[in-house]
């Protein structure tokens, strides 16, 4: 043996392990690839982001239809607000004005037959209902100066367009006016004597 070689050896012991021989082994030949599963995708959704899809969905679907009916709703107290800033509050025929809108308005939201009788006091009585309690039964007696040959002060005008935009602004619901208590007397009475005369 060539002294360099041992010299090596003795000094690099590591060395002289044996190499394992480069010849395959049969039963790792038989072995095959580690398989990889299949990455995990956006599709398709588990149940769940499925549920609060049509969760989402149904919400924003409600909300518009909320919207459009309630930008319905107030369209015509909307134009009615435009209609009275029009209006001249210094003309002869301010009163019978506001008050032509007021109806016009109230019809738009209850049948014509309902808002279309009331007049006077009770027509003063049922917008009432709708004005805050600290101005109820101040926009009878200024609606009852159409009537006259005077026309309103400029304050009583200004008091007008006020109470007339504080109805205009009430979320309450319109409701048709109750009967008056003349009417409901008449009826049981008529149906009594039609009874009789059975």
């Amino acid at each position: 043996m060539d002294p360099e070689i041992v010299n090596s050896e003795i000094a690099n012991p590591q060395a002289t392990v044996p190499m394992p021989s480069t010849a395959p082994n049969p039963a790792l030949a038989e072995l095959q690839d580690i398989i990889h599963p299949d990455p995990i995708g956006a599709w398709p959704w588990a149940i769940g982001y499925w549920l609060v899809l049509a969760l989402v969905i149904t919400l924003i679907t409600l909300l518009v239809i909320w919207l459009r009916k309630r930008a319905r709703d107030l369209a015509p107290k909307k134009a009615a607000k435009q209609l009275l800033s029009q209006l001249d509050r210094q003309a002869p025929s301010y009163v019978s004005e506001v008050n032509s809108v007021l109806k016009r308005t109230a019809m738009s939201y209850l049948s014509r037959e309902a808002i279309a009788s009331l007049d006077g006091k009770a027509w003063a009585t049922w917008l009432d209902n709708y004005l805050p309690e600290h101005k109820r039964q101040r926009i009878g007696p200024l609606l009852a100066k159409r009537h006259q040959p005077t026309p309103l002060t400029l304050a009583e005008a200004n008091e007008l367009h006020e109470l007339a935009q504080a109805w205009l602004a009430s979320k309450a619901k319109l409701s048709a006016p109750e009967p008056t208590q003349h009417h409901a007397q008449i009826l049981p009475t008529d149906t009594q004597q039609a009874e009789a005369q059975c």
